[in-house]
């Protein structure tokens, strides 16, 4: 027998499917710049269902606060481990589409074995089963990315502005799901979003010309070479630590915003400012990065990070002064992604842009798990003060960014240009 929550799942993911069918025809004949935006839209559909509702999922078969907790940290482990790994193997299959569309047809797979799992072991295994390929597509689709904007034939943020206007869409919608059909729907709407980007990658440019090329150059020299860059491991690693200063926001912004009186309604309100900030200033990046560049960038990413954290804790329960505080999500994060997405996208040659990215990825990975484990005995000591902490883990990463402008430049990836985050 049909429950009522499972006929609304159905119907209303027959809906978008046939939205998305009309809007993703249309996109197939549109300029790659417009395809890859398609692309990256319908692909982060996924994090806006996944990241804040999984839990409901896992609780809705029965684990309870410690085992939820230790499945949802089974993606930060693997993206350390294995998204360095997984973009190397797209490099050296030489032909990224294919790499992505093999990630997102395995996602589905690991996907599918959610809907069998009910024991903390099968859900572990489960998730494993879906996080492992999950974790090589954002590093490789950015590659593809920066690769058509090293072309001159699109602007990174222009078109992963998409992936957040998708992610703000999905998580709105994934709410009135949840509200009306429960997990069993929130459930059915992950497993169509793992389809829709597994179909979405058609969208996707064909393989570089350098393809036969970069089967001949093995995964291990791909490494040594840009990890033997000082200057470019550097610049990551500062990088890491802005990204990293955001990990008390992700595990207890909420519960500090509970705390001064605000409602589920306007905390909700509060996270999507910051997506709005972010979304700003990836719409106008081209112009941002043509004034002040990837060093200009880092730059307000540190002085951003310094001022938002160091003003956390001293924000009462007025929400006004907190939507303006949230706009600088913008420079946290969005300053600090431009910019070391633009310094890859100049100092490593186009065969080891997915292993660059892969790389990235898995430092800013271990860092935030380092500053997450940190973040849960702070907050419990000091509180919304803790936040202050963050500001600290940005003074270190500007530090580090200082020690990387000191550093002789190299030439990076095989054949890149010198780090120059200019």
């Amino acid at each position: 027998m049909v429950t009522v929550e499972e006929s609304y799942g159905a119907n209303l993911l027959q809906k978008v499917y046939e939205f998305v069918k009309i809007r993703a025809m249309a996109m197939l004949s549109s300029s790659t710049s417009q395809r890859i935006s398609a692309f990256y839209a319908a692909s982060f559909v996924s994090y806006g269902i996944h990241l804040p509702f999984f839990p409901l999922v896992l609780a809705a078969r029965g684990l309870d606060d410690t085992a939820i907790a230790v499945v949802v940290a089974v993606p930060m482990m693997l993206r350390v481990s294995f998204a360095s790994l997984l973009g190397a193997l797209a490099d050296r299959l030489g032909d990224r589409r294919r790499a992505v569309t093999l990630y997102a047809a395995a996602t589905l797979v690991g996907a599918l074995t959610l809907i069998p799992a009910g024991s903390f072991w099968t859900l572990m295994a489960a998730t494993v089963a879906l996080t492992l390929p999950w974790t090589g597509l954002l590093p490789v689709s950015d590659a593809v990315a920066t690769s058509v904007a090293r072309r001159g034939e699109g602007v990174y943020g222009a078109m992963r502005v998409w992936g957040s206007i998708g992610f703000v869409v999905a998580n709105l919608a994934a709410g009135q799901v949840a509200a009306r059909g429960g997990a069993d729907a929130i459930l059915a709407f992950l497993i169509f979003s793992f389809a829709l980007q597994l179909a979405a990658t058609r969208l996707l440019p064909a393989a570089p010309r350098e393809a036969a090329e970069t089967r001949r150059v093995g995964m291990g020299a791909s490494f040594r070479s840009l990890t033997a860059d000082r200057r470019l491991m550097a610049i990551l690693a500062g990088a890491a630590l802005l990204q990293a200063s955001h990990a008390m926001l992700h595990g207890f912004a909420s519960l500090h915003w509970a705390s001064l009186g605000f409602s589920g309604g306007t905390i909700g309100a509060l996270w999507a400012v910051g997506v709005l900030g972010e979304i700003l200033l990836f719409t106008f990046s081209a112009p941002v990065l043509a004034r002040i560049g990837a060093q200009g960038l880092l730059v307000v990413a540190v002085i951003g990070a310094m001022v938002r954290w160091s003003l956390f804790p001293l924000l009462g329960g007025t929400a006004a002064p907190w939507f303006a505080l949230q706009l600088l999500h913008a420079a946290t994060f969005g300053a600090t992604h431009l910019g070391a997405i633009h310094v890859l996208t100049h100092a490593v040659d186009e065969r080891r842009a997915a292993t660059a990215q892969g790389l990235m990825v898995s430092i800013n990975g271990f860092v935030m798990a380092l500053a997450t484990l940190a973040s849960g005995p702070l907050y419990g000591t000091f509180g919304g003060g803790a936040f202050v902490a963050m500001a600290g883990i940005a003074v270190v990463g500007g530090a580090v960014l200082v020690f990387a402008k000191g550093l002789q430049p190299h030439r990076a990836g095989l054949g890149g240009k010198s780090v120059e985050p200019s």
